[in-house]
């Protein structure tokens, strides 16, 4: 898998991407895979989950839905069910259609954090070129917004603003419908994820450290939950506004609890980075490990 290359001379920008890379990486060598290259084929017969080693421990990998990505970063659901996935390593973002029909939707440099808004536009985050991309539904890219520092987690807020994770800068920034930026909080450690609640809270999975913060009123941020060992793009909430997160480093994920403890609710995966709930509310998470989708209890 070719390293991403970062634009111009800014050789801390091609570091943070080399670090990324390199961590998932060790994580899939201790799992005793790699990330699969190529479009990859979908998974035959229904997707399970496989069974718990006893009573009360999180559940374990059971058939992928979808196979053959190579490093999916982000995933995201269209309302009528249609799957996007981006393969970082691979410069695309691939759709998946209700009936299963797979290709290649749009070519993005290291893509990474995906969001749909309510007209159906796919946003994509440009990792290695600092752009915001939206890609309509049939395909036409535009740029919607620049000046970015390795954009990584994406997602919708309750006004319709888009939230952006500004993994070198330590920050979060909230982009208008019209493509207008400010930022939201700083003092963040490498956030890599972002995702508001119902109650207008915006929590971050924070790359260096593995904690989730919960943002301050005052553009600060708090520690929420530390069991992690090492946090990934995945951070969504559910329509019971019940918190799950990626444990890349561990192989999990998990569910936050309201007093901040995580919990584990599935296991034994090969660095899950990705994380969404589709719209009939069940949750998935890709792996670098081995280039899959699952379907993930919620515990």
């Amino acid at each position: 898998m070719r390293l991403p290359s970062a634009p111009g001379p800014n050789r801390p920008r091609l570091l943070l991407a080399s670090a990324l890379l390199v961590t998932a990486l060790s994580a899939c060598a201790a799992d005793g895979g790699t990330p699969q290259a190529g479009a990859g084929t979908s998974a035959t017969g229904p997707a399970t989950v496989g069974p718990s080693s006893a009573p009360g421990s999180p559940a374990t990998p059971g058939a992928a839905l979808h196979t053959g990505f190579s490093a999916p970063t982000g995933i995201a659901y269209a309302p009528d069910g249609t799957l996007y996935v981006s393969n970082w390593s691979a410069g695309t973002v691939e759709r998946i259609t209700s009936d299963g029909r797979r290709s290649t939707f749009a070519e993005v440099p290291s893509p990474a954090g995906l969001a749909i808004d309510g007209k159906g536009d796919l946003y994509v985050a440009g990792y290695s070129d600092d752009v915001i991309y939206r890609v309509t539904p049939s395909g036409a890219r535009q740029t919607f917004a620049t000046g970015f520092h390795t954009p990584a987690g994406i997602s919708f807020d309750s006004r319709g603003g888009l939230l952006v994770c500004n993994r070198a800068s330590d920050e979060i920034v909230r982009v208008t419908p019209e493509g207008v930026v400010s930022r939201v909080a700083g003092g963040l450690r490498t956030p890599v994820g972002v995702v508001e609640d119902s109650t207008g809270t915006i929590y971050v999975s924070n790359y260096v450290g593995g904690v989730v913060s919960r943002l301050t009123r005052d553009g600060g941020a708090e520690p929420f939950s530390a069991d992690f060992e090492g946090l990934g793009v995945g951070l969504t909430v559910d329509r019971d506004d019940r918190l799950f997160a990626v444990d890349l480093a561990g192989g999990q994920v998990k569910r936050i609890e309201a007093d901040g403890r995580a919990v584990a609710v599935m296991s034994g995966l090969g660095s899950p980075v990705a994380l969404a709930v589709d719209p009939d509310d069940v949750l998935h998470t890709a792996t670098w490990g081995d280039g899959a989708l699952y379907q993930v209890p919620r515990g």
